[in-house]
């Protein structure tokens, strides 16, 4: 397929066009036509067509003069390859099939649909989901939804964009699933009310089991995507439970391999082919429901290995200490794949696709599922799971049996660690020499056993893989003799490595940053001012390289997008997601020399009316209190300690949690309680009530801060306990919602309260964090590595111990294990600034913030928290 941009079609159309003049407009997504001197409204109704990225220039053709001639205004998508891109069914699963969104004047809206309709009978494109059909035959839809972007934040600073009815009702105006229409409109094409749709919708226990295929009842939903769902079902025919997978029409087509439709039916002809054999699902049926089809298979069990690892905690090599007494034998679990796949490869079938989330676990037994990709008889679909399946594959090279045992390995390796591989930048060989690196940091050079055995998985020498892989299936694999690949050494961080990786960061987050000032106002991004996901924590970060050129000038644009950003959504008060973050940055811009400009009202004082939504730090009384206690040290107003005040008085009349609650969502052996850590939690609340305590001299505050510090200290003694174990979550050290926001709170309360014994704690937690580092997956400082990263720098700088800063530069080896790019230039995040790739919580700016601390051995954390200023003297 060709991949035309139709920019300049388009624009030669337009200059051709007799009668209303256009503006037109491009992005990278879309091209955007308005008629002169028209302002659109708000709100109503759309239309949409759908196409087929191969059959699009055509439709462009064809369409673009009618839309003109009709005087709406309209978008379309780019190119050939953009479609395709909105088409895959992935990437925007809402967005699939919207080649082209038309905003016509409201009392038009039903002659234009039909006429688009009668235009159009007989044109294919992909269903388009979140819409209704204007007629079965062509490929017109409609919806109710915004015609122009407006974000607002919702009470607890969180970016939303709503529509409002006639008396003041609310509708989320973005696009999902399934088509959603507001109470107060009437459908255009059916005359439907939106209130009877509500309606029907909120009595949907009520109505009738949905049957497929005649015989096959729906009881559950197990996965939902743009390409089809799964669904568990009742065969009614034997009471049998069943599994039926869907596969949509026309989406994520790719030239021969055709779409989503034909990997279902080679799945049908390899399962076929592999009835009987142990270890997969036996096919049952495959039939067409309207233009879609269905695959119905036994039911292999209710967890995927995926879900079975975070339920469970990772699978352990026979003979190790800790090693399970039930299922989660990494041996156990390494002999049946084995042998599953080795069956399969003596059948003739490939199965290229062989992932965490296509292995199901029921109870000790293993299954493969998902043959979509299968190599059977010559025939196979290309495609592949970045990652999981190897550099050769990704480059579409004819299908070998190691394929399969370079993916074993990847699957494997994730039961032992879970841990993904990675997959960020374009060099499809980077995941192997990465999970390599992973073994020998772990496992040392040369690893015996299960481990030595992934490691021949993934050698790359076909002879040493298929050896590996007949250990596994038929013998001991904790007898096995250490592997005779000699495993990469991992990145090794330095000081001098840092201030590199930290420099090139920089650059990265410079050119991210022009690109958020340049987003369009669709996205989020174009409107987020706040300090966790916005132009403030970017902010914060650069004024701590002032000396770096360009540093300056990006900083310039930055404030005044940043007033506009958190005016225009009328931003409440909040540290994190708020007014109260943005604040403290721009003030401290100020004090940087930056002026905001004119339309900087300055610091918002909330009114006596206002009253926090929450207690945390994130967007809740804790947060807002820190914050003010920040602009009273800045400022000298008072107004701002007696916000601070008020929010210490707003906690206190909360009780602290004692023990877990509705907010801790994980089992209890994953060690995470939001409930007790810093964003959510009574870490957050503590810390609030030192702070003001502290600073304002209030000894009532003071000992109101030591009781729920000492309750702190109990309940982290407690997650330290949980998070030594195999069943630990991930966040058990995070910054947000575990023992790292923790640690750092109890640092700063035993510096408060002069109290050794919760310095002392803080010490041991550090320890615990550092011990769970190789099981941190997220690079970033909310989640991740990061976040554990700058508390061991706190601690470096507190204690002036050697030992905290080489487990900061282990946090930082973590962070280079799990990047793209070089040891020097990593790519840490998918780099996508539309998506908060440049922000402090979750991408560029607070991994740089890491860097640079750990590169000047000092410096702020770049965030709106007490850590920035001098701990109270003792």
């Amino acid at each position: 397929m060709d991949n035309i941009d139709f920019e300049d079609r388009v624009e030669r159309t337009v200059r051709q066009h007799v009668g209303l003049r256009y503006r037109l407009r491009g992005g990278q997504t879309w091209l955007t036509l308005t008629p002169e001197e028209t302002t659109l409204p708000t709100q109503g109704w759309k239309l949409h067509v759908s196409s087929r990225a191969a059959t699009y220039p055509e439709l462009v053709e064809r369409l673009v003069p009618v839309l003109l001639a009709e005087g709406c205004a309209f978008k379309l998508a780019r190119s050939q390859r953009v479609l395709s891109r909105l088409n895959n069914g992935y990437s925007s699963p809402e967005a699939v099939g919207k080649a082209f969104t038309i905003y016509p004047d409201q009392d038009r809206v039903r002659d234009l649909g039909l006429r688009l309709a009668d235009l159009l009978r007989g044109q294919q494109g992909p269903r388009i989901l979140s819409d209704r059909s204007v007629d079965p035959s062509a490929p017109v839809y409609y919806r109710y939804g915004p015609f122009t972007s407006s974000w607002n934040a919702d009470a607890r600073g969180v970016l939303v964009t709503l529509i409002h009815g006639p008396n003041g009702e609310e509708f989320g105006a973005l696009a999902t699933m399934r088509y959603r229409q507001p109470a107060w409109t009437v459908d255009p094409f059916t005359g439907e009310s939106g209130d009877l749709l509500e309606a029907e919708s909120t009595a949907g226990s009520e109505s009738p089991p949905v049957v497929l295929g005649g015989h096959y009842r729906l009881v559950a939903g197990v996965f939902e995507s743009g390409r089809g769902n799964v669904y568990r079902a009742v065969d009614e025919r034997n009471g049998a439970t069943v599994v039926v997978k869907q596969a949509r029409a026309l989406v994520d087509e790719h030239g021969e391999a055709g779409d989503v439709r034909l990997r279902l039916r080679n799945e049908r002809r390899v399962l076929q082919a592999l009835d009987g054999v142990p270890g997969v699902p036996r096919f049952v049926d495959h039939f067409r429901h309207g233009s879609d089809e269905f695959l119905v298979t036994t039911d292999a069990g209710p967890y995927t290995l995926e879900e079975d690892v975070i339920r469970d905690g990772p699978y352990v090599p026979g003979g190790a200490s800790d090693a399970p007494s039930g299922t989660h034998d990494l041996d156990r679990l390494g002999r049946q794949l084995a042998r599953i796949v080795l069956d399969l490869h003596a059948r003739g079938v490939v199965v290229r696709d062989l992932t965490t989330r296509n292995v199901v676990i029921d109870g000790d037994r293993a299954t493969l599922i998902d043959f979509g990709l299968a190599r059977y008889e010559g025939l196979h679909v290309p495609g592949g799971t970045p990652g999981y399946a190897p550099a050769r594959q990704r480059r579409d090279e004819p299908p070998r049996d190691t394929d399969d045992l370079h993916a074993l390995g990847m699957t494997l390796l994730f039961a032992a660690h879970g841990l993904h591989p990675v997959a960020l930048g374009e060099d499809p060989d980077l995941p192997r020499r990465r999970a390599l690196q992973t073994i020998r940091r772990r496992h040392g050079e040369q690893p015996a056993g299960a481990i030595g055995a992934i490691a021949d998985l993934l050698s790359g020498d076909d002879d040493l893989a298929r050896d590996a892989a007949r250990r596994l299936a038929e013998h001991d694999p904790s007898t096995s003799p250490a592997t005779r690949y000699t495993l990469p050494a991992p990145p090794r961080l330095t000081v001098e490595v840092a201030a590199e990786i930290a420099d090139n960061l920089l650059a990265d987050l410079l050119e991210q940053a022009k690109r958020v000032l340049a987003a369009p106002p669709s996205r989020s991004v174009a409107h987020d001012a706040s300090v966790y996901s916005g132009t403030a924590g970017v902010g914060l970060e650069l004024l701590e390289h002032l000396d770096r050129p360009g540093v300056a000038d990006c900083l310039r644009d930055l404030l005044p997008f940043t007033v506009r950003a958190m005016t225009e959504v009328d931003l409440p008060p909040g540290l994190m997601v708020g007014r109260t973050g943005v604040d403290v940055f721009l003030r401290r811009a100020r004090e940087h020399g930056f002026d905001a400009g004119p339309d900087h009202p300055g610091p918002h004082l909330p009114g006596a009316d206002w009253k926090p939504e929450s207690d945390d730090v994130i967007s809740g009384a804790a947060g807002v209190g820190l914050g003010h206690v920040l602009l009273h040290r800045a400022t000298g107003d008072p107004a701002h300690l007696a916000v601070a005040r008020r929010c210490a008085e707003s906690v206190l009349g909360h009780p602290p949690p004692v023990s877990r609650t509705e907010s801790d969502a994980l089992p209890e052996p994953a060690a995470v309680e939001p409930s007790a850590g810093r964003a959510h939690g009574l870490a957050g609340t503590t810390e609030l009530l030192l702070c003001v305590g502290a600073h304002s001299g209030d000894r009532d505050l003071l000992a109101s801060g030591a009781e729920r510090a000492n309750l702190l200290a109990r309940r982290a003694r407690s997650l330290a306990e949980r998070a030594r174990t195999r069943f630990a979550a991930p966040l058990a050290v995070s910054w947000c919602q575990g023992l790292t926001g923790i640690t750092q709170t109890l640092l700063y309360a035993g510096d408060v309260l002069d109290d050794p014994g919760l310095t002392g704690l803080a010490r041991e937690l550090a320890d615990v964090c550092t011990a769970f580092l190789p099981r941190v997956s997220v690079p970033a400082v909310c989640c991740g590595a990061a976040g554990v990263g700058n508390m061991l720098i706190d601690l470096a700088l507190h204690d002036g111990d050697q030992r905290y800063w080489d487990a900061a530069a282990e946090a930082g080896a973590q962070m280079l294990a799990r990047s793209g790019g070089t040891t020097r230039h990593p790519l840490l995040f998918a780099d996508a600034p539309d998506d908060n790739s440049a922000s402090w919580a979750f991408g560029v700016a607070g991994a740089l913030g890491f860097f640079r601390r750990l590169s000047r051995r000092g410096g702020t954390a770049g965030v709106p928290l007490p850590d920035w200023a001098p701990r109270p003297s003792r």
